[in-house]
């Protein structure tokens, strides 16, 4: 069970197979020291991380896409040759498209965890060097050895504790955003052992979908303000659920606790002016004695004052639940975000990959405008376009790097410098030239299957577009 209420998983560790290849298996202990450690201070919480290795020539596993997918955060456990392993460069790579989708860093945090130093500062992202990280190793004079929980116990959990200390501060921020949006509250009332399991997949289900799930824990029956405690929460719901066992249970009180949530429930509904409780009696062949009064009350009393009860599968439940709960609005289509892109004109027809990737997967139009070496064909429409997009992006195909810096000194896009605003897409055949491009004027994006540069480029027009 997860501690995030819309997310599977609340941690996905990425880590090299190799790490946990020593005779100490530092992984295993890492995340085992790591769960128990955020069970004490949080609760519980779903860590995931692949264990199987992909044998030469297998494909990304789509599991792996699943769980990163329905993660909160994703911790990278960064050792020597963790960028030697494209499965890391993967896992990362998607993970820093959903930090930069829209919202991104409202729903999701991203964690370095240096298992080694890396090789060198060159192969970190900028989002990894930008960023606070915790380091499990120990630099010594011109070498470096990474901690061993026993030989260096104090300094590895002294870390180990500053780590998981804001592990727990990004989880509950990122659990008190998400109860902030949540579609509303539903009471589904606490059972017997016999229906734990049936009312954590009807909670499991609720939460995937948006909703909170009231009581979070079991009550304290016995208190002398438990009466209250259901009442409280009973008001915050948009609707009652109960689940009821036809057989005699295990624990002797259920039957009574059944009764006390059923009628406290009815009588806030009703003063509330909401929908009634909605009642589940799980199918059977008899009704146990210790049930039948229960069940009575039930099919008798409650029902007489409007209130739905159901004896059919669960599934049929979570389709009535469902249809009773408001509906989640679907969010305004985005706006597309027109995009200047000048391009040379013998570059045209590989102009086309780019065009179908920015209007199809990011909700922009280009405008092409054609060049003649450094020279704009139309230099009037170049300067409408440019007056008309928030952004600028420079199309480097065949062309020799003097040709981009011709470019990034026009006086037309003297308004659009900067990384937020232009950007240089690199594509077409690799070169020296290519690979060594820097620029203090624009972004530098490259063609490639990772999504996170040029979506991260486009997210900083909206924003310029929004402002």
């Amino acid at each position: 069970m997860s501690f995030l209420p819309q997310y599977q998983n609340d941690l996905f560790v990425s880590y090299r197979r190799a790490a946990n290849d020593s005779p100490d298996r530092w992984v295993d202990s890492f995340c085992s020291h790591l769960r128990s450690e955020l069970r004490d201070r949080v609760g519980d919480v779903a860590i995931w991380r692949d264990t199987a290795e992909l044998r030469a020539g297998e494909t990304w596993r789509q599991e792996i896409a699943d769980a990163l997918e329905s993660t909160g955060i994703f911790l990278a456990l960064i050792s020597r040759t963790y960028f030697d392993s494209d499965e890391c460069r993967k896992e990362l790579d998607r993970f820093l498209g959903r930090l930069k989708a829209v919202g991104g860093r409202d729903n999701c945090k991203l964690v370095p965890i240096y298992k080694h130093p890396s090789r060198s500062q060159d192969e970190l992202p900028a989002e990894l060097r930008e960023i606070g990280h915790h380091e499990f190793f120990i630099q010594e004079a011109d070498s470096w050895r990474e901690l061993d929980p026993k030989r260096d116990s104090d300094d590895y959990w002294e870390r180990m504790s500053r780590m998981v200390q804001d592990l727990t501060v990004a989880l509950e921020e990122l659990l008190g955003r998400q109860q902030r949006r949540a579609l509303g509250r539903v009471f589904v009332a606490r059972v017997g052992p016999e229906l734990s399991q049936a009312r954590e997949r009807l909670r499991s289900d609720l939460r995937q979908r948006g909703y909170l799930v009231l009581p979070e824990k079991e009550y304290l029956w016995n208190a002398d303000d438990c009466q209250q405690r259901i009442t409280a929460d009973l008001d915050q719901a948009l609707l009652a659920v109960h689940l009821v066992a036809r057989g005699e249970s295990v624990e002797p009180l259920t039957a009574q606790r059944d009764r006390q949530q059923l009628e406290l429930a009815h009588a806030r509904m009703r003063a509330r002016g909401v929908s009634p409780p909605l009642v589940w009696i799980q199918p059977a062949s008899s009704t146990a004695p210790d049930k039948q009064a229960l069940v009575d009350f039930i099919e008798q009393e409650l029902a007489n004052e409007g209130a739905d009860y159901l004896q059919g599968s669960l599934e049929e439940l979570k389709t009535q639940l469902l249809d009773m709960l408001p509906k989640p609005q679907q969010p305004a289509p985005l706006k597309p975000l027109d995009m200047a892109v000048l391009v040379e004109a013998g570059d045209l027809p590989a102009l086309a990959a780019l065009k179908s990737r920015l209007v199809d997967s990011l909700g922009v139009e280009p405008r092409p405008i054609k060049f003649s070496g450094s020279s704009a064909q139309d230099a009037a429409r170049l300067q409408r376009t440019l007056q008309a997009c928030p952004q600028a992006l420079i199309f480097w195909g065949s062309q020799p790097e003097e040709w981009v810096y011709d470019l990034l000194d026009l006086p037309e896009l003297a308004g659009h410098l900067g990384k937020d605003s232009l950007g240089v897409y690199i594509a077409g055949a690799a070169s020296e030239e290519k690979a060594g491009f820097l620029s203090a004027k624009a972004s530098v994006l490259r063609e490639g299957p990772q999504a996170s540069e040029l979506q991260g480029f486009v997210q900083s027009g909206r924003r310029r577009a929004e402002a």
